[in-house]
């Protein structure tokens, strides 16, 4: 499996996480490549059975490819976490990275490492690490964008695109922060929370990358 494969694997299931239908159109708007070059992917993980396609729902993921998803996510979660942890990369520098080394270690090395760092379940932005041989099922679901009953949350997981992670860093809003959702305004599509002594108002572009927990009592 190339890592040009891989990262279109990835891209199908990032889209699932917050759109209804998956078109040619999409995975070359978010993978900055040419329509041509995903229709030719397409053809080519059909063929290989990684994904699916029905008029509906666009492209899926197959068992095999959602197989393959969750070895990549393992790899590219277990290496932020040593990352952080053990060479104190920032949460937005770690990305890259571990985007990098994820096509390149071994199931080896991965195994060890899990071990080496006392088998986490989460990475440092919240995502779910499967263990060996399982699918990937986030414990985390609840996007603010979805979220219309005011009160308290906890921000529990966010997806770790880079614009993404800069936007929350210049906000100091962090992961396990817990924010106050104040109003949620259904025409302009816009989501008011507060935190640390301050206002946010936050897009539905940017909420339906952040996910809540929220917090009884």
């Amino acid at each position: 499996m190339t890592p040009n494969k891989e990262d279109y694997l990835k891209c199908i299931h990032e889209l699932r996480e917050t759109e209804e239908k998956i078109s040619n159109k999409r995975i070359a708007e978010k993978m900055q490549f040419s329509a041509p070059a995903v229709s030719e992917m397409m053809k080519k993980l059909l063929a290989e059975k990684l994904i699916e396609k029905n008029s509906k729902t666009g492209y899926l993921l197959s068992e095999k490819g959602q197989t393959m998803v969750a070895g990549l996510y393992r790899k590219h979660r277990l290496i932020e976490v040593f990352l952080i942890n053990h060479l104190n990369y920032s949460p937005k520098e770690v990305h890259e990275e571990a985007e990098v080394l994820e096509h390149t270690v071994s199931d080896l090395f991965i195994n060890r490492l899990e071990s080496f760092l006392d088998y986490p379940r989460v990475c440092p932005h919240g995502g779910t690490i499967p263990k060996e041989g399982e699918l990937l099922i986030e414990k985390y679901t609840q996007t603010l964008s979805s979220t219309q009953e005011l009160g308290a949350y906890r921000l529990v997981r966010v997806h770790d695109y880079f614009q993404l992670l800069h936007y929350l860093e210049n906000h100091q809003l962090a992961i396990q922060e817990t924010i106050e959702l104040l109003d949620v305004d259904p025409f302009a599509q816009t989501f008011t929370i507060s935190f640390l002594e301050k206002e946010l108002t936050i897009p539905h572009s940017i909420a339906q990358h952040l996910y809540v927990e929220k917090i009884n009592g």
